[in-house]
């Protein structure tokens, strides 16, 4: 019965830690961060921009500078896929 608790505790434990990893690299999905010199700003870098043109037309007018996020790491590609291509073969007709 221990054991049974332990593994069910256990499976909770790997579950919850997967959730928190998968919300953390939520932030690394932009290229781009803005940093505002706002008053009342952090100082955290808001990174949501795809392009630095993007970043810097956010922080236009509000003061803050844009810089590459450190934790973007670009877009998976995978390679085409060959597509399998049949062959035509002519069958030889037997003379008569």
């Amino acid at each position: 019965m221990r054991s049974a608790v332990l593994t069910v505790l256990f499976v909770a434990a790997v579950l919850s830690a997967e959730n928190t990893a998968a919300s953390a690299q939520s932030a690394g999905s932009y290229p781009w961060c803005a940093i505002y010199y706002a008053p009342d700003a952090t100082g955290t870098p808001s990174c949501y921009f795809d392009t630095r043109q993007q970043c810097m037309e956010s922080v236009s007018g509000v003061g803050g500078l844009c810089v590459a996020n450190q934790y973007y790491h670009g877009v998976a590609v995978l390679p085409a896929r060959r597509t399998h291509v049949a062959k035509v073969r002519k069958h030889a007709t037997a003379l008569q």
